[in-house]
C-alpha cells in the first residue's frame, strides 16, 4: 500500500519495526483507550507486534499508522475492514493518541482513510460503532459526513459491563456528493 499524504499527516502501513512506537502511543493513551477499547488495558509490546503482523496479513482490511509529516511521530491508527458477511459494507475506525488530540488529526486522517476506501474498494457504505459517551468521535464523524443511524442497546461487553453502541454510516453517494 502506498502512503496516503495529507497536509500534516502521512498514513502508512505499520511495520513490525514500529511496534515500540505503537506501544508508546497506546501506553500514553491507555486511560482514554481502555474506556472505549477492551484490548487497551492489557496491551504490551508483544501484543502491539502481533497487531502489526495481523494487520499486514489481513486481506479484507487496510490498517494505517498516522504519522506527523514534520516530526515523524506516530499520532494514531485507523482501519477500513471489509465485511465478509455483507458485500459492499466496511467497518471504519480510528483513534488519535491523547497528547495529539484536538488538533484536527482525526478529521484529516479520517478523510484520507475514507477517500482511499472509496477509491480502492467497491463499497456502498462505511459504518462505525461508538460509545455514546464519546463526544469527540461523534464530532469527527459529523465533520466527515457520517450520519447517525441509531443506538444498539447493551450491544457490547466492555470492562465487565454491557454498553450501548451508537451506529453511524456514510454512503458512497453522500461522500461523492
Amino acid at each position: 500500500m502506498n502512503p496516503l499524504v495529507g497536509r500534516r499527516l502521512q498514513l502508512r502501513p505499520l511495520l513490525e519495526s514500529q511496534a515500540e512506537l505503537l506501544f508508546e502511543a497506546v501506553d500514553s493513551s491507555r486511560a482514554l483507550l481502555r474506556r472505549r477499547l477492551g484490548w487497551a488495558a492489557g496491551a504490551d509490546l508483544d501484543s502491539c507486534r502481533e497487531f502489526i503482523r495481523a494487520a499486514s496479513r489481513a486481506v479484507a482490511a487496510e490498517t494505517f499508522g498516522f504519522f506527523e509529516t514534520r516530526s515523524g511521530a506516530l499520532v494514531g491508527v485507523g482501519a477500513v475492514r471489509a465485511r465478509a458477511d455483507v458485500p459492499g459494507l466496511a467497518d471504519f475506525s480510528l483513534w488519535v493518541r491523547s497528547d495529539r488530540q484536538d488538533r484536527g488529526y482525526a478529521k484529516e486522517a479520517g478523510r484520507l482513510l475514507a477517500a482511499n476506501a472509496w477509491r480502492r474498494r467497491s463499497l456502498k457504505k462505511l459504518r462505525v460503532r461508538i460509545d455514546p459517551a464519546n463526544r469527540a468521535a461523534r464530532k469527527v464523524l459529523r465533520r466527515l459526513g457520517f450520519r447517525y443511524e441509531g443506538r444498539l442497546r447493551r450491544e457490547k461487553r466492555l470492562n465487565g459491563r454491557w454498553i450501548d453502541q451508537e451506529c453511524w454510516g456514510l454512503l458512497r453517494g453522500e461522500w461523492e456528493g
